[in-house]
């Protein structure tokens, strides 16, 4: 690089870096996006609206949730990745966007490992293995066994490829050997409405979501895909209990934003989601509810996507031989 080339870089960065620093102490002075990559009335989407009602409140600018729904959450991954970061523009990412996507498309409009930078996780929810209240299934044990006396018998509904209940049934499948018919819907709301109809036989519900169908008699519980019960839940076994095998999953969901947000932002992101996370509004919507509390740093956020990944390429690797 020649003088002239470096005075001219000096000259640019002197000018660029104390502009981004004004940005970030200012930050933030205008309403705040966040786009939530699953439909309206899933756990994800729940979890969103929790939290923005609650960065509203700390970041004093509204949080306006966006649903952009398709391909397992890449169609708002790819949308977010390529807005400005500048910190206005917030992505609901999920395990299955981090983990799962990269290996089950064939291409992506994003790279989880390039494209974003992590704030902070929300939440981790496992889900409730149900069927409808019509079902002919009167436990799991009875419903795996008819998969298994046929390939594609049992139809089990999802928000997609990706999502958390895509996941748990096809750790399900690994973990007794039978194959089901996948039936993806746009989110967990519509997946769920499939099973009540009869259109399906089963879905994986998120303990959130779930208590209130359980409550109502509208969906039969089977197991929770959890290491234990849940509290809200006891009288749900785990999938171990009943199986006596490894069936644990769910929805993890954090904040990402797009890669090259200025640290700043970062942290002030960081830091008012740690101050949400510890509301009663939360404590009572999310937390008591059925999702389980994580470590909120973005030390633990970026050692959760490399554990995810590893996890992940060997289960479908598995599935696959």
């Amino acid at each position: 690089m020649n003088n002239r080339l470096r005075r001219c870089m000096a000259g640019f960065l002197g000018v660029v870096l104390p502009v981004a620093a004004a940005l970030a102490g200012n930050y933030p002075s205008q309403p705040i996006r966040m786009v939530v990559p699953f439909g309206a009335g899933g756990v994800t989407d729940t979890t969103a609206r929790v939290f923005a009602e609650g960065l509203t409140r700390e970041l004093g600018q509204p949080v306006v949730v966006e649903n952009r729904a398709g391909a397992g959450g890449s169609i708002a991954a790819g949308a977010v990745a390529k807005s400005s970061g500048d910190g206005y523009t917030l992505l609901v990412i999920t395990n299955g966007m981090i983990a799962v996507n990269p290996l089950i498309y064939k291409t992506l409009p994003y790279d989880p490992n390039k494209d974003f930078a992590y704030v902070a996780m929300l939440a981790n929810t496992p889900t409730v293995l149900a069927v409808g209240v019509g079902s002919p299934y009167k436990s799991l044990p009875e419903l795996v066994s008819a998969a298994g006396v046929q390939a594609d018998k049992i139809a089990f509904s999802t928000a997609g490829e990706g999502s958390d209940n895509y996941q748990v049934l096809e750790l399900l499948q690994q973990a007794t050997g039978v194959k089901m018919l996948h039936v993806p819907y746009k989110s967990g709301n519509e997946s769920l409405t499939a099973v009540m109809s009869g259109n399906t036989d089963v879905t994986a519900v998120s303990a959130v979501t779930a208590v209130g169908f359980i409550e109502s008699g509208q969906i039969r519980p089977f197991a929770v895909t959890s290491a234990r019960r849940l509290a809200n839940l006891p009288d749900i076994p785990t999938v171990k209990e009943v199986l006596g095998k490894e069936a644990e999953g769910g929805s993890l969901s954090g904040i990402a934003v797009p890669a090259g947000t200025p640290p700043d932002i970062v942290a002030r992101l960081n830091s008012a989601i740690a101050v949400v996370a510890k509301s009663s509004s939360v404590q009572d919507k999310i937390y008591g509810r059925g999702s389980e509390p994580v470590d909120g740093s973005q030390e633990a956020f970026a050692r959760k996507v490399v554990e995810e990944q590893k996890k992940w390429a060997g289960i479908l690797a598995a599935l696959r031989k």
